[in-house]
């Protein structure tokens, strides 16, 4: 093909490719490792932090800039994956090129181009493309370093081996794994190059090694204890069969026996002189697959590391293959073969992975949260990260947050956790927690202080409920009882919210359902503002209430009809019980002191 047309066709396929990973990119919570990457950003020691967990720093320091211009929304930190996925697409053109250059293929060809299509229709890639995770930056810095090895392999450049130097060690400080590309490399620079070519391969891998050496050394040996969470995957067939269509689709027969044929047919077509090298190079791409996956599957016996999107590296060599097994098969095929391809690939996604709902969890505490409250959070076996950011990025500045998980590894927050979270606690009379662990002395540290468990706020993820507790300590007169047997016993106002928060108890069991009216009246006894409802917003119905329980009440306050803004001026907060029914309407509960109508605060605006 002219190289204007295939030019055209390049350009369609990014749009297409950006288009797949952009829309949507926000429609999902950010899930646990995200919750780490941004954890890490806002850690005061990034570098200690990583030093003892499992990755290297180079990610995490572009996420840090990143973020320092872009902001901390979910769209934005996830598009620094964008970035480096767009830009893997439009590079492994350059891959099929010089793999096509040396089998001494001179024209113009359709698989440059396939590979890129087979890249950005790649589901994994789409996949890693929306998390705020650097594996978009291994395949991106995988290619050029391939890119670079291969074109220094057959022009001898100097531009050309410097730009497989800094991509190759940019690469194993992005991710461990990045190795085995290297280690794929080293063995075709010993089988395939010649004389001085092998001796510099081998010595600008040598000299790679040797600065990778000191993170070596001073890190990884420690930072194996850290690896392994409990979602790793058993080093079984079984296992690799399971994801196959994260790969090949559940159009897997096809492209698997595509990609097969990608590397057996280029070397039985090639001319004997040409066979050696040809063979070579269907070796470097099918050892791109095979040794990250082998290497992990032995390493996963001994250290937990096996998970697919560890592995990504290998798409790039996927679509190398695909690409290489449609350019051998006659023009019509080809095109029948791979407008299927794309019309299963736009329609069809095979790696869903549904995150759990932490930003409605994060926004659940932020409807009721107001400023001097205390937010806590408890997920094991993973970490508190992803709730910590929606904790931050949601809830008022003064609002205190801290991560019990990663008090209890870390000491994060300056004393032990068994010792400074009871002294914390009885600086705050109202507590949020989000709970999702087996460890429960969070709840035992908030019994002793004296705080009550007054609402449940639940989300559900697959049948299980992303709880979160509020705690609340009450004064030990209440403000009020009723003759039905209800009890007020505290009441908040927040007036930049216009929330009249309630604490409901009872004395007995109740055996009706009563509503709760809220008010602003004026000083002359105008209604303001009022909202009627069943305490918590009809969630907690008064015949719930058990004796001995509290149960939390906020009332978001809406201006009575006429009224468009609060003069200046001093009001009454005022709250009554009444229950409505068919035959005599509207009747209103009575205080022990013979009141309807309780005034419970005075405010000024």
């Amino acid at each position: 093909m002219p190289p204007r047309r295939n030019l055209f066709y390049l350009l369609l396929i990014l749009l297409m490719a950006a288009a797949g990973r952009i829309l949507n990119i926000a429609d999902e919570s950010l899930w646990v490792d995200e919750g780490f990457s941004y954890w890490a950003i806002r850690h005061p020691d990034m570098l200690g932090l990583l030093v003892n967990d499992v990755h290297p720093p180079v990610y995490f320091v572009l996420l840090r800039g990143w973020a320092e211009v872009a902001g901390i929304t979910e769209l934005a930190l996830r598009y620094l994956s964008v970035v480096p996925s767009l830009l893997s697409v439009a590079a492994v053109v350059h891959v099929a090129r010089e793999i096509e250059l040396i089998r001494g293929i001179n024209r113009e060809t359709w698989v440059p181009t396939l590979a890129a299509l087979m890249l950005a229709l790649a589901d994994m890639e789409n996949y890693v493309a929306q998390e705020t995770r650097m594996y978009t930056w291994h395949v991106l810095w995988v290619i050029l370093s391939m890119w670079g090895f291969l074109r220094w392999a057959r022009t001898g450049e100097r531009r050309a081996l410097i730009g497989w130097f800094m991509a190759s060690l940019l690469l194993v400080y992005t991710h461990y794994i990045g190795t085995a590309a290297l280690a794929v490399q080293g063995l075709y620079a010993l089988f395939f190059l010649k004389d001085r070519t092998r001796l510099i391969a081998v010595a600008t891998l040598s000299i790679i090694g040797v600065l990778f050496v000191p993170w070596l050394l001073a890190v990884v040996a420690d930072q194996t204890a850290n690896v392994g969470t409990g979602f790793n995957v058993p080093s079984t067939l079984a296992s690799l069969w399971d994801w196959r269509d994260e790969w090949f689709t559940q159009q897997w027969a096809l492209l698997g026996g595509l990609a097969l044929l990608g590397a057996a047919v280029p070397v039985y077509k090639a001319h004997p002189p040409k066979r050696w090298p040809t063979a070579g190079l269907s070796a470097l791409l099918l050892a791109w697959v095979v040794v990250p996956v082998a290497g992990a599957y032995v390493l996963n016996l001994s250290t937990p590391i096996l998970m697919d999107y560890r592995l990504t590296q290998i798409t790039p060599a996927v679509a190398l293959l695909i690409a290489f097994g449609l350019g051998a098969i006659p023009r019509n095929t080809q095109i029948f073969l791979v407008a299927v391809i794309v019309v299963y690939g736009l329609a069809i996604d095979d790696t869903p992975r549904p995150r759990p709902p932490w930003r409605e969890v994060g926004a659940n505490v932020a409807l009721y949260a107001a400023p001097g409250d205390l937010a806590l959070a408890h997920v094991t076996p993973s970490g508190d990260w992803q709730v910590m950011y929606y904790y931050e990025r949601f809830l008022p500045a003064d609002v205190e947050t801290r991560s019990l998980r990663q008090w209890q590894l870390e000491q994060f927050y300056g004393s032990r956790y068994e010792n400074g979270l009871p002294d914390l606690l009885t600086e705050y009379d109202h507590v949020w927690l989000m709970h999702w662990s087996k460890d429960t002395s969070a709840f035992d540290f908030l019994a002793a202080t004296g705080h009550q468990i007054t609402a449940v706020i639940a989300e559900d993820w697959l049948g299980n409920d992303l709880n979160v507790y509020r705690f609340d300590l009450l004064p030990e007169t209440p403000v009020t009882a009723y003759e039905n047997g209800l009890i007020l016993h505290n009441t908040a106002f927040h007036a930049d919210d216009m929330r009249l928060d309630l604490w409901w108890g009872a004395d007995a069991p109740i055996n009706a359902d009563y509503t709760v009216s809220a008010q602003l009246l004026a000083a002359d006894g105008r209604l303001i503002a009022q909202h009627d409802s069943g305490p918590f917003n009809n969630a907690r119905p008064t015949s719930s209430i058990q004796p001995g329980e509290v149960v939390y009440d906020p009332h978001l306050l809406t201006l009575a009809d006429g009224i468009d803004t609060i003069a200046p001026g001093e009001y009454t907060l005022s709250v009554k019980v009444y229950q409505w029914t068919p035959d005599t309407g509207i009747i209103d509960q009575v205080t022990l002191d013979g009141e309807t109508v309780v005034t419970v605060g005075a405010v000024a605006f």
